[in-house]
Parts: structure tokens; sequence; C-alpha cells
């Protein structure tokens, strides 16, 4: 039987349909699908209120004991009380399966932290083989012992481990002995017990702590992990300027939670929380205070849209668009778009499946102010990415268009030109270099603009919060795992402080000037 999340969520749904309230969001079956995939060690850090705990006990753990017979399952959780009633809602969920005809029934042990669990308990196979299967579920606590935890010579197989990390309880977060102490226990005692082959833990939760476990995990800043291979993933309550959960937390909503947080001067807890970006203050060079807004921009509702198709053969697709014409400010003045100097910067994805692409439109005033007028990110093929150029070249107009020429991203190029040769567009790219500046010197060099505060964020944009969580969370001094929207925007300062081309640019020029060419 293939296992699939959409499998598990069809069975939770028969079996407790009262769960399922609200629409079940994408990142549900993502989460699944990732903590299914290869790898021993798995990390993902959500958004407060993203509802993974009944992801996990109540359509997780019940479906790998059912569909997969899963021998072991250890979930960990910050204090007893939590842990033991992560324990009682599977012991809720197998007994309804049970009573619904489904093949898993109680086991002899059925008690407060540990319970055994019967897979087609009686049944044989056509041959009389017995097909029944004893599994053991067994909740812990943090800084509770784990050594010796094995039953029937089987070690752990399934380590779960949900909020491990608290504000509250045996070790409360903010105090840097309990981390220490709790960063310990996880590495040295926690994670020895999981079976040495068989054995797969995840960790679960919301960031806490920019010294959390889960954080330095996702950051790959611990210096004890060395030993683990960690993957992970990271949802934020807003991915790609929308929400994650639509029919839960609505734009609107997300919004008020943020100026709630804001107005109590809590601001950090909305980007650590919400949006899964860790704040050390003492780290972070970018400051909320530095970030100015416009209200946002006007386009030409006289006008009727500019519609192109486009196909390459295998995909089709139409664009409607509305050119820009005007940038409104917080005090209600107007600014023309045809009197600033525009322009688009990206950080195209390196194609390694963890990164997005991420387009960044800048227009600059005559007071030399720079408004981020767009934001356009995602996980995009080759035919969306230069789909996306054309659509934001003709709504803004940019007079360049700057592409960091390199490695995976060379292809891209190619990619250009078949665009413009399918809608006739001819688009001002500019294939940019590094100039030997590393990424995070080139993300630390748009502090002084933001201290001096010339550089304004489009307050209509929902993807404003994704790049303010990239900036507030930015480590100069580490590698950032989340940074495509201010790598990108990084890049405007070759247009205002001076750029760097490609060396072969010419080459790559006379290539194609016997045909339409993309500059």
């Amino acid at each position: 039987m293939n296992l699939t999340p959409e499998l598990y969520l069809k069975f939770a749904k028969d079996v407790e349909p009262e769960i399922f309230e609200n629409k079940t969001p994408k990142f549900h079956p993502e989460i699944i699908r990732f903590i299914d995939s290869e790898g021993q060690y798995k990390a993902v850090a959500v958004f407060r209120g993203a509802g993974k705990t009944t992801l996990l006990n109540k359509i997780y753990v019940l479906s790998r004991l059912y569909f997969a017979a899963e021998p072991f399952i250890m979930i960990v959780s910050a204090n007893e009380d939590k842990a033991t009633a992560f324990l009682e809602a599977i012991k809720g969920s197998i007994d309804k399966a049970a009573a619904k005809g489904y093949a898993i029934a109680r086991g002899k042990a059925w008690n407060k932290g540990f319970i055994e669990v019967m897979i087609n308990q009686g049944m044989k196979d056509e041959a009389g083989k017995s097909l029944e299967k004893k599994c053991y579920v067994v909740s812990l606590s943090a800084g509770q012992d784990p050594r010796g935890m094995n039953i029937d010579n089987m070690r752990p197989t399934l380590l779960i481990i949900d909020d491990l990390e608290s504000k509250v309880g045996r070790y409360p977060i903010d105090s840097n002995a309990n981390r220490q102490k709790l960063r310990s226990w996880f590495y040295a005692d926690l994670l020895p017990t999981l079976h040495p082959t068989r054995g797969r833990a995840v960790i679960l939760g919301t960031i806490l702590h920019e010294d959390s476990i889960l954080n330095n995990i996702v950051n790959n800043t611990e210096e004890m992990d060395a030993k683990q291979e960690w993957i992970y993933i990271k949802i934020p309550i807003i991915r790609n300027g929308v929400s994650s959960w639509p029919s839960r937390f609505s734009m609107d909503k997300i919004k008020k939670i943020q100026s709630t947080l804001v107005s109590k001067g809590m601001a950090n807890e909305f980007y650590q929380e919400y949006m899964c970006a860790a704040i050390d203050p003492q780290k972070a060079i970018f400051k909320r205070e530095y970030f100015r807004y416009f209200k946002g921009v006007e386009y030409r509702a006289d006008e009727p849209f500019t519609t192109i198709t486009v196909t390459d053969g295998v995909n089709k697709q139409e664009l409607k668009i509305r050119r820009a014409s005007k940038i409104e400010l917080e005090n209600g003045e107007k600014i023309w778009l045809k009197e600033c100097q525009i322009y688009t910067v990206a950080d195209i994805s390196s194609g390694k499946g963890r990164d997005q692409t991420a387009y960044v439109t800048f227009a600059i005033d005559r007071q030399n102010r720079l408004f981020i007028i767009d934001i356009t990110s995602g996980y995009f093929t080759p035919f969306e990415r230069s789909l996306k150029i054309i659509e934001i070249y003709l709504t803004f107009d940019p007079e360049r268009i700057g592409i960091e020429k390199a490695g995976m991203q060379n292809d891209f190029f190619y990619t250009i030109d078949t665009i413009q040769k399918l809608t006739g567009v001819n688009l001002p790219i500019d294939p940019l270099s590094h100039g030997g500046n590393s990424k995070n010197k080139r993300i630390s060099n748009l502090e002084p603009y933001y201290r001096t505060r010339q550089i304004y964020h489009n307050a209509s944009l929902n993807a404003t919060d994704e790049l303010e969580a990239q900036l507030l969370g930015f480590d100069p001094e580490t590698e950032s795992k989340s940074d495509d929207i201010m790598d990108a925007a990084a890049y405007i300062l070759q247009y205002i402080a001076g750029r760097f081309f490609d060396e072969s640019y010419d080459e790559i020029y006379d290539e194609y000037a016997e045909e339409e060419s993309w500059v």
C-alpha cells in the first residue's frame, strides 16, 4: 500500500470528522510528506496555532499505527501534563477507530504513560499465517530519563518531539541555564534512545527563542548537532504573500494579531512565533524602528487590462496585467512612477528544492528614497519564473532587470530568451555578478540605507511581513537559511552604488546577436 498524506487524512476524517472544523491547509500534507520522507532526523518550525498537535496525534500517529504498524513510538513534550494529554488523545482516537470497525484495538497495557496497541488482532492471511502485530506508544516529558527505554529488545522506531521548549515548566526557555540543561538532555540522553538503524526522530514546534534547540537546528548553528544530519522545513503564517491557512487565519486576522503584539511592545514575538524568524537583539543589525512605510501602489484602473497568452507547447497561461501609475505615501502625497527610476532585482532559485525565487521591484524618486513597490516570491518552475518577469515588466516598466548570473541560474537566461520570443516582449536584462562579495556582506550593506530611513516598505503588500521577518532574523555572522527576498533586495545596491557585470556578458550577447536579443 502506498502511504500518502491523502490516505492518512481520509482515514482520520472517517474516524474523527469533528477535528476537521477548518479546511485542511496545504501545509498539513506537506508536513506529513516531509516526516515520511528519507532521512533520520527532521525538524519542523511552524507558526503558532498551526494545528500541529492535532495533526501529529490524531492523524499522523494513528495512521502510522494502523497502516504501518509502527513498532515503537515515543512522544516527548515539555512537561508531564502535555505528554500525558498527547497520549490520551491518541488513546481516544484508537478507541474511536476500533468502534468504527478498523482493525486496531487496545492491547494488554493501557496506562497513563504507556500503551500497547493491537493491529489486525486475530487475523490471518490465506495461508493461515497470523497478520497480528503489536505496537507500543510511550509518552515522556522533558528531563525524564529515557535510558533503557526498550520493549521486547526494541528501541523507539519513531521519536516525536512536540513542543519540547516552553516559556514555563521545568525548563523555562528565557533562562540560559535552562536552555543548556535541556540541550544537554536532548542530545546526550534523548536522541541516543532511538533505534540505531530503523529509528526516525522529528522535532516540531514554534520558535520561542533565538537560542532554542529548534532554532539552532533550523539555522544549523547548534554545535552539538554535528553527529546528526538534520533536515528541516519552516512554515510561517504568511508564505509568498498569502496566509498559510486562509480558512483559519485570514490576512485581516493575521494583521490584527500583528498589530496587537506590536502595540504591546511584543513585535519580536510576532516574527518569532508566527513568522518562524528568531531574533537575537545582540546580533540583529536591522531594527524594526528602521522600517518606514508608504500606503501602496495605484494602478491605471481606467485602462483595460493588457492580456497576453503564452504557451511553450506544454504549458499555457494567460496573463492579465494592469499597469501601475503612482505611489501613495502615508500623508496622502502621490508620486508618479514615470518620474521615478524603477529597477527589478531577482534572487533565482538554485534548483535544490528548498530555495525560493524572489523578485523585488524598487522605485527611486528624486529625493533618492527607495520604495519597494512589489515583492513576488515562491517556488516556481522555469516557465513560471519567466512569466513572472514578463508580468512584472509590463506592470511596472523597470528600466533594468538585474539577475545574478551564476551556477544553476545560468540556465535561466536561456529560458528568458525563449519567453521573449514567445511574447514579443524585449526585457532589459542585466546579468549581475556578486563582485566577490558574500551574500551576508551584500545583505549587510542594506543596513545604512535602513538606518538612515531611505528605504520604504509597501504597507499593502502581505509579502512585506516576510521581508521584515528575514531582515530582523538576519545574523551577519551566520549563513542564513531564509534570505531569498532580502538577498534579491540587496542587489539594488548595484544600481545605486555601482554595478558589477559578469565578464562573459559580451560573449553571451554575441551568441544571440543573430536572433532576438534578451538585452
